[in-house]
């Protein structure tokens, strides 16, 4: 797969819909634990786009779920036992590569 330099308006769509997906996170989050102003996303904001080779043999990028990530909604569901296990434990785990939206 091509490595790509993400223009500042790819970065701008990309955060929009991650900022999307963390909002659906944070309310179910807040359902446990209503204090909650943030959740925590394993991927970075580049990872939310997924490199396609489509006719007449070019790569092409768009603004999707993360790989790996097993749908939208599992990402949701990732997301909310994470941020969940910090409200819980009150650490941030090290390997957390991004924090997502405040509100």
């Amino acid at each position: 797969m091509p490595q790509h330099d993400y223009s500042e308006q790819d970065l701008e769509f990309a955060n929009e819909f991650r900022d999307i997906i963390h909002a659906e996170a944070l309310e179910i989050v807040r359902k446990t634990y209503p204090k909650a102003d943030k959740v925590f996303d394993r991927y970075p904001v580049e990872a939310y786009f997924e490199d396609v080779w489509e006719y007449p043999g070019k790569w092409y990028y768009y603004v999707s779920v993360p790989q790996g990530a097993g749908g939208r909604e599992s990402l949701i569901r990732t997301i909310v036992h994470d941020t969940k296990e910090y409200y819980r434990t009150g650490t941030k785990p090290p390997e957390y590569s991004s924090m997502g939206i405040n509100r």
